[in-house]
């Protein structure tokens, strides 16, 4: 089988190319002229220019191939006006489906995010693919932005799009080329996360989301959202396990939410008057982190039958991935 990736130099692209590859299939990569590509060397791959901002090029991306994995959808990486953020997101999405319908796709596997499954209505209660998104955070650049996209992509669905959803939970693993999950573990490991904010998280290997993502194209259900996760834990646990792996010490301070979030709306404005760039940690990520939770996992485990291999041993190979390019 023919198939496309967007945005496989990102961490779950890579590892998703290389499950595809193992899988046997024919893997087109479609990269932005940008890219960094040291995480796709050495593959036998087809490489093909194009932006999700260029709709020419997205439709000859699309051209003879029967599944399209979008791995790397939109989100700001500093704080913008929610509408601004929505606007661009569902833009690229737009021409991401335009792309897809007019190439006759079989199959799109759509990356989502764990912060547009709704809160549970109990404490401590598990969320399921059923609770709708909302949030208190209504100019949040990222939480609008991301609900929008997987909104536009179910409505599509639902008009012939064979589209199927998947909400991958917090990942760790290799080939985090941009540390994203990979901060985390980079922050600890180099002694430069002290304290940490409270909350609940769940956990999974990076290679067992592009597992779940191959299964979603054979035998998702079209029009469905599946939360692939596999540790339902707290941020304390999870930064125990990374320090013990790392061997450092585990950060100590435990920062309650509320104080977290003004601090960093201080730090921002702060940050914004002495510096004309972004802020290191942007205050409307401190407010993603409200929305982790845990979660029922139970649908996409029986109709995807996806693997759920040691969270330790994706730290443990992140870390080793990361040594080995002198990250640390």
């Amino acid at each position: 089988m023919k198939v496309l990736v967007v945005g496989g130099t990102g961490q779950l692209g890579a590892n998703l190319v290389r499950a595809l590859l193992v899988h046997g299939d024919q893997v087109r990569v479609m990269i932005r002229s940008t890219s960094h590509t040291q995480s796709l060397e050495g593959l036998d791959l087809e490489r093909v220019t194009g932006d999700l901002n260029d709709p020419p090029s997205l439709r000859r991306a699309c051209e003879d191939v029967q599944v399209v994995y979008q791995a790397a959808s939109y989100y700001p990486t500093a704080t913008i006006p929610a509408a601004e953020a929505k606007a661009h997101a569902l833009r690229e999405t737009t021409h991401l489906l335009d792309a897809v319908r007019a190439a006759s796709v079989e199959r799109l596997v759509f990356t989502s995010t764990l912060t547009t499954i709704g809160l549970s209505p109990r404490p401590g209660g598990l969320a399921t693919e059923e609770y709708p998104f909302s949030t208190a955070f209504s100019n949040n650049p990222y939480l609008i932005a991301k609900s929008a996209m997987e909104r536009a992509v179910l409505d599509a669905a639902r008009q012939g799009i064979p589209a199927v959803v998947v909400n991958p939970t917090a990942f760790f693993g290799p080939y985090d080329q941009k540390p994203t999950s990979g901060t985390q573990i980079l922050m600890i490991a180099k002694r430069r996360m002290p304290g940490y904010i409270q909350g609940l998280v769940n956990v999974i290997d990076v290679r067992d989301v592009a597992a779940a993502m191959i299964r979603a194209a054979e035998r998702g259900r079209v029009g469905e959202r599946y939360i692939v996760g596999n540790w339902n834990t707290t941020q304390q646990a999870v930064n125990r396990l990374i320090a013990r792996c790392a061997g450092v010490m585990a950060p100590l301070i435990p920062i309650p939410f509320p104080f977290a979030h003004l601090g960093s709306k201080l730090g921002e404005w702060a940050w914004r008057r002495i510096r004309p760039t972004p802020p290191p940690v942007p205050a409307f990520f401190v407010e993603v982190l409200k929305h982790m939770q845990h979660y029922d996992c139970s649908k996409a485990l029986r109709e995807l039958d996806y693997p759920r291999h040691s969270v330790e041993q994706a730290i443990r190979d992140a870390l080793e991935w990361f040594r080995e390019r002198r990250y640390l």
